[in-house]
């Protein structure tokens, strides 16, 4: 074993035969040294990860049937206690949202939603009209003329967002590293094979696709933004997002049956194709709200909907392409599980972001 004087001696030596600190940090040996002074508990990381998890999946419900989102509570925020939250990002994703959501959601007040029967198409609706009846409630509601003075519906297509996030690009790394991409059940990795596919596999020629992504890089942002704008019946103060979201695809595809992880409530904007949303109670809810709600958006409509549960915990710990949530601060009681479905014979193109 290399002692402490012995590994100081080499450092000295490497700095005189200019070797860096990056290129000694990449031999084997010297990570080994480096373990070998973590404590106990930071050398089996990795297995201590996966047993948190297992017992917030497995452990949690069968000892608390109905309050288990104490416990998880309490095992997760002494999972980031115990860890360092840059040295749980190495890991692969083992739980994602979809699996540990459930179980970590508050659950919802079902008086909120026990008047909810339908979902309104409405036009010219008022900023006040839609903070009093809809901006953060759980009724949902399709706006008929929300896209008025927009060119994003002529603009938006395959090729203008091939062309914003091209190879090599700063957009297209930042999807890559800092974004979120949904493949959902399509065989596509990420935006640059989605990029590169086939002009008979755009079309849906070769199998039908459906991808959805956010856009966190400020350039794209901006050449986005240049096409449409706040909904006009949303009040100015309300709109703080500088997330986009894009979703694409063909008809037969959409998002499967599902609950939201976003700070806050949401609009999408029908810009081609139609596609069908259903909505679902909560099982706490059953038999007092309406069991579904279905609705068709058309191009030029934007649906709303408030889809959060708690906020993100300031430390939100990213393991890779999934998210571990932290729930720490309640936002809202208002959830529906959701889902969409492209109908009719057009690719489906739908931009929405959130507001608070």
């Amino acid at each position: 074993m290399v002692t402490v004087e012995q590994f100081n001696e080499l450092l000295k030596q490497s700095q005189i035969l200019g070797i860096s600190c990056e290129q000694l940090n990449k031999l084997k040996a010297v990570g080994e040294i480096k373990n070998n002074g973590k404590k106990w508990h930071r050398q089996n990381s990795g297995l201590l990860v996966a047993g948190f998890l297992f017992c917030l999946v497995v452990c949690a419900p069968l000892i608390l049937p109905r309050n288990h989102a104490v416990l998880i509570k309490i095992l997760l925020n002494g999972l980031s206690e115990v860890f360092d939250i840059d040295e749980l990002d190495t890991y692969s994703c083992i739980l994602t949202n979809e699996v540990i959501g459930p179980y970590v959601r508050i659950p919802v007040d079902c008086n909120a939603c026990a008047g909810v029967n339908d979902i309104p198409k409405v036009s010219n609706l008022t900023q006040e009209e839609f903070l009093k009846r809809y901006a953060f409630s759980m009724q949902p509601v399709v706006v008929q003329d929300g896209l008025a003075d927009w060119t994003a519906s002529e603009i938006f297509s395959y090729d203008y967002f091939k062309s914003i996030y091209t190879p090599g690009s700063k957009a297209l790394k930042q999807v890559n590293e800092k974004c979120q991409f949904f493949p959902y059940a399509t065989n596509i990795s990420g935006l640059e094979e989605f990029f590169n596919m086939s002009l008979s596999r755009v079309e849906g020629k070769e199998d039908h696709w459906y991808i959805g992504w956010s856009n966190c890089e400020g350039q794209a942002t901006n050449e986005l933004r240049k096409h449409y704008k706040l909904p006009y019946f949303l009040p100015q103060e309300l709109d703080h997002s500088k997330l986009d979201w894009v979703f694409m695809g063909m008809p037969g595809h959409g998002a499967p049956m599902h609950i939201d992880f976003v700070k806050t409530s949401s609009w999408q904007a029908q810009l081609r194709g139609q596609k069908k949303w259903t909505f679902e109670t909560p099982p706490e809810c059953f038999g007092i709200c309406s069991s579904k709600l279905e609705v068709t958006v058309n191009p030029g409509e934007i649906s709303t909907y408030t889809s959060s549960i708690f906020l993100l915990s300031v430390v939100q710990v990213t393991l890779k392409s999934c998210f571990l949530i932290l729930p720490s601060v309640v936002l809202d009681g208002n959830r529906w599980f959701h889902q969409t479905q492209i109908i009719g014979n057009d690719m489906s193109i739908v931009i929405g972001s959130e507001y608070y």
